[in-house]
């Protein structure tokens, strides 16, 4: 533990550790509601996450000095359009396609494919010009994609449906990451953007099969409020 400006931190070990725990928690926890519960409605599941976030943040709001920063952010509607609006939709579509690729995908084979994901961000960022080309940096981390391919080439569970939400996934995150970098320098990401998105999409995509039955009897509010509470403690852990 350190001391900086009168406060105790923790070492950035700690927080690290936490945040590979709360990852691959999700990962398994989503796998296991959407696989092994027989729940396939990733984006109602997504959705119920956004919605805990979305609460969570506002009752930290107003009761820790976590999101104290949100009250100096002026808020105008061109800020809402060019930076909010745009990083959530792609935000809720990685979500989406991410937990659409659970439903195809064995949980380490989405792992190796997530592992390109630096790839996806540097050609995004050199597309956009955020990025300045640097072939030495893209032959190093070309170096990661060729490692998947090859990983992959063996795969007994490589179904093509999954290997493209993966990879839709992946690349729509990596134009959020390229971004937030760009446009969301002095603002924060509300959750409650995400959740109003996913939520046209749940209704339009999975509205018509999903049930409260279905909900009830395979998954329940108990399973599901656990699994809401470790995507917010994930979702933590990056702040820290």
């Amino acid at each position: 533990m350190v001391e900086k400006d009168n406060k105790v931190t923790l070492h950035p070990a700690v927080y690290i550790s936490v945040w590979i725990f709360c990852s691959g928690s999700v990962i398994l926890f989503n796998k296991y509601i959407l696989h092994t519960l027989e729940f396939p409605f990733p984006i109602f599941l997504t959705t119920c996450h956004l919605i805990f976030a979305t609460i969570a943040t506002r009752v930290m709001e107003h009761t820790t000095d976590l999101l104290k920063g949100l009250k100096n952010i002026d808020m105008t509607p061109e800020v809402f359009k060019k930076a909010i609006l745009p990083i959530g939709l792609f935000f809720s579509m990685s979500l989406v396609f991410s937990n659409n690729a659970y439903l195809y995908l064995s949980v380490p084979f989405i792992q190796m494919l997530k592992a390109t994901t630096p790839v996806a961000v540097l050609i995004v960022g050199y597309a956009l010009g955020i990025e300045k080309t640097d072939y030495l940096v893209l032959a190093k981390v070309s170096a990661i994609v060729l490692g998947v391919i090859i990983a992959s080439y063996g795969e007994i569970e490589f179904v093509l449906i999954g290997v493209i939400f993966q990879v839709l996934g992946i690349a729509t995150e990596a134009t959020r990451l390229v971004m937030v970098q760009q446009l969301l320098k002095d603002y924060k990401m509300d959750p409650m953007v995400c959740a109003v998105m996913n939520a046209i999409a749940c209704i339009v995509v999975e509205g018509k099969s999903l049930s409260y039955e279905q909900f009830s009897n395979n998954v329940g509010f108990g399973v599901l409020f656990l699994n809401c509470s470790i995507a917010l403690f994930l979702n933590v852990s990056v702040v820290f």
